[in-house]
């Protein structure tokens, strides 16, 4: 059985364009010759080519043309054609085309999507994109960063607004900013209202009881209408003195209210016998978050930069169930509170042609759940890191090595001491300058999750059980890939090998105790993943017309605590994007991607279509599309224990057929300037204690 968290992936897949309500939150940095390397390039701007590669960065220079033609800055990312990026004008989603973490900022500042649509076109001088970041920006594998002009006086005003007009979906997104002399503020609001999203779940699970009693039960789901709405309104203030020192600090708020509804018709089969009952489950939410990101950054000189960044967070929230049929009726409820405080401090000096950065994180965090009004479960942890990493440009050879320690220490309930090493390291060989080959091999520290440590048993249905264990631990995983890339005029292609191995994780597993079937976590096994893949991204026919292809083959070996399971799938995601003068269309479409962890295997994504068209005139942009013209978002998932599986579909009806309607309006005013760059991405959000469902 799942979490409540892989019950709500459902419906944050219903939201196509959620990734304007998101969070794009990793702590990442800059390479470190970038301010350099920019200020040269900038010199050049006039005659340089429309994108410059160096090593693993490429800069790319908006025209006059594209800036008139676009009314935002995702709008002008999509006319760039990025090869590594799939880009959705319409939703402001950014996705990197391979998967993995995206690092989004702006003038190096970590930045939002809703960042991204308050941006004047006419004020972006210059994107950059950076593949395969050190080992400082922890588990991104993509940066993104856009460099604007400040204006030193003035202001400007924003709205993107999308809204269905047949099913119950909206977006609204709002943002006002005032800049005098040195200083910025900016006030932003954001919200993703859903309200009857009808969806049902189709169920086919079998027991094998302690006794050796073998049990069918099969669920014929029912329309239930589901209710989903997030919130974040954001305070920002930004002081720069020139490049030499930024201090930005940054009030947000986020707010969720959620209402999970499933309900159908089963029926046990045990032996001979058929029994026929209704069931109905309920999974109400509500959580909010409130963190306080302060970051300062110093040039002290020529070769030396310093960087500082903490952030406390404060959160609390409720989530209920409750499961029903005739034999058994459950109802819990969870309240929760808890803090982080995360810091984070980066020294980076360059020596000669090459640059030694190191620093330090730490995060802290302590939660308080509360079960039923009555049994109290504290979880108290701190995660140190040191890290330390050489980049250097040869000629023809760009190589990065790094090394880490992460050492992982658990207060409550149980007390854990770990540390783990994490090297890093990075090369690539161009031998002509359209291409190149790269190796990259990397080891990250993963602990566990607030939800597998918490040791309460909760009960599932007549038959299931689940509690966390206390005792689990961090675990390594170890990523290494091989790419080989190469760019002829407008066309791009980059084929990659990998292999990610994770050395004794935390996978589920369910065993009999006291004669009940209980799913729990162990450190136990492997878990590992290759993955063949080729993107290509090229013109059709004509040069405003261009083709995002994505393709591969993936297999999973996972080996936990008495079981052993393969996978392997293949795998397509496609985009077609038009972009000629005021009018763009984009059509874009993915086959499902599915991961097996433990003894489950689960949508990553979703065979899914979107259509959408836009025209820019003077200040706005009009929108309209569709998403899933045919068929209904349909996410399957199976467990393949022996004694407790599933094979199981959920399907969101209200999502087939959605038809939309959008406009953008961006007003500025003022006198521009360069901006000052930050550095680091470290908008977070966490997860708290939940109950389970089925």
């Amino acid at each position: 059985m799942k979490t409540i968290h892989k019950f709500m992936r459902l419906h944050h897949v219903i939201l196509f364009f959620c990734a304007t309500a998101s969070l794009n939150a990793v702590a990442q940095s800059e390479l470190p010759d970038t301010l350099d390397i920019s200020h040269e390039l900038d010199e050049i701007v006039v005659t340089a080519p429309e994108n410059h590669t160096i090593g693993n960065k490429t800069l790319f220079y908006p025209t006059k043309e594209l800036k008139n033609a676009t009314n935002n800055g995702v709008q002008l990312l999509a006319g760039l054609k990025i090869p590594d990026l799939i880009i959705n004008p319409a939703t402001g989603s950014i996705e990197s085309l391979g998967g993995g973490e995206l690092s989004i900022r702006i003038n190096g500042r970590p930045a939002s999507q809703i960042d991204l649509t308050s941006i004047s076109p006419k004020d972006i001088t210059k994107v950059e994109y950076i593949s395969n970041p050190g080992v400082r920006y922890g588990e991104a594998t993509g940066v993104l960063d856009i460099t604007v002009k400040r204006r030193e006086t003035g202001y400007g005003v924003s709205l993107n607004l999308l809204q269905s007009v047949n099913r119950g979906w909206g977006n609204y997104t709002a943002a006002l900013k005032y800049t005098s002399g040195r200083s910025e503020w900016t006030l932003d609001f954001q919200s993703n209202p859903m309200w009857r999203m009808s969806a049902f779940r189709d169920n086919s699970e079998h027991f094998l009881l302690s006794d050796g009693t073998e049990i069918l039960r099969l669920e014929n789901g029912i329309k239930a209408p589901n209710r989903m709405t997030s919130n974040r309104v954001s305070l920002q203030h930004s002081y720069a003195i020139g490049n030499k020192f930024l201090l930005n600090t940054q009030l947000r708020i986020f707010h969720k209210n959620d209402r999970y509804i499933s309900e159908g018709e089963i029926t046990t089969v045990i032996g001979d016998e058929h029994i026929t009952d209704y069931e109905h489950e309920e999974l109400p939410i509500k959580s909010t978050q409130i963190d306080v990101d302060i970051y300062m950054h110093w040039k002290v000189n020529k070769s030396n930069k310093l960087y500082f960044n903490i952030i406390p967070t404060a959160m609390n929230g409720t989530n209920g169930r409750s499961y029903q049929t005739s034999e058994v009726e459950l109802s819990t409820s969870i309240s929760n509170r808890g803090y982080r405080l995360f810091g984070e401090g980066i020294w980076e000096c360059r020596i000669g042609n090459g640059t030694l950065s190191s620093g330090i994180r730490s995060l802290g965090e302590w939660n308080e759940a509360r079960y039923n009004h009555s049994a109290d479960i504290n979880e108290k942890s701190v995660m140190g890191s040191l890290f330390a990493e050489w980049k250097q440009n040869l000629d023809k050879i760009q190589y990065s090595i790094g090394i880490g320690g992460t050492s992982y220490i658990v207060k409550e309930p149980l007390k854990h001491n770990y540390f783990n090493a994490n090297p890093r390291v990075y090369v690539r060989y161009s031998p002509v300058s359209w291409g190149g080959i790269s190796f990259t091999g990397n080891v990250n520290t993963v602990s566990p999750t607030v939800n597998q440590l918490n040791p309460v048993i909760q009960q599932i249905d007549n038959y299931q059980w689940s509690k966390g264990n206390p005792k689990v631990s961090a675990f390594q995983q170890y990523d290494a890939k091989v790419e080989l890339d190469g760019r002829f005029k407008n066309t791009s292609l980059k084929l990659t090998v990998g292999n990610t191995y994770n050395h004794n994780p935390i996978m589920g597993a369910k065993t009999y105790i006291d004669n009940q079937i209980v799913k729990s976590y162990h450190n136990s096994g492997y878990n590992n993943n290759f993955i063949v893949k080729a993107q290509i991204r090229l013109p059709i026919f004509i040069k405003q017309l261009n083709l995002s292809l994505e393709g591969g083959w993936h297999k999973t070996v996972s080996k936990g605590l008495n079981y052993r399971h393969d996978y392997s799938q293949p795998f397509v995601n496609a985009q077609l994007m038009y972009v000629n003068g005021p009018w763009w269309v984009i059509v874009k479409y993915n086959t499902t991607y599915n991961s097996l962890w433990g003894e489950g295997i689960f949508s990553a994504n979703n065979n899914m279509l979107n259509i959408g068209v836009g025209y820019t005139y003077r200040n706005a942009t009009f929108m309209a599309g569709a998403f899933n013209p045919i068929g209904n978002i349909s996410v399957k998932s199976r467990d393949l224990s022996a004694i407790a599986g599933f094979d199981r579909e959920y399907q969101v009806s209200s999502t087939r057929q959605l038809f939309w309607v959008g406009v953008t309006l961006n007003l500025y005013k003022g006198k521009k300037r360069s901006a000052p760059q930050r550095k680091l991405n470290n908008s977070q959000t966490y997860e708290s204690i939940n109950n389970v469902k089925k």
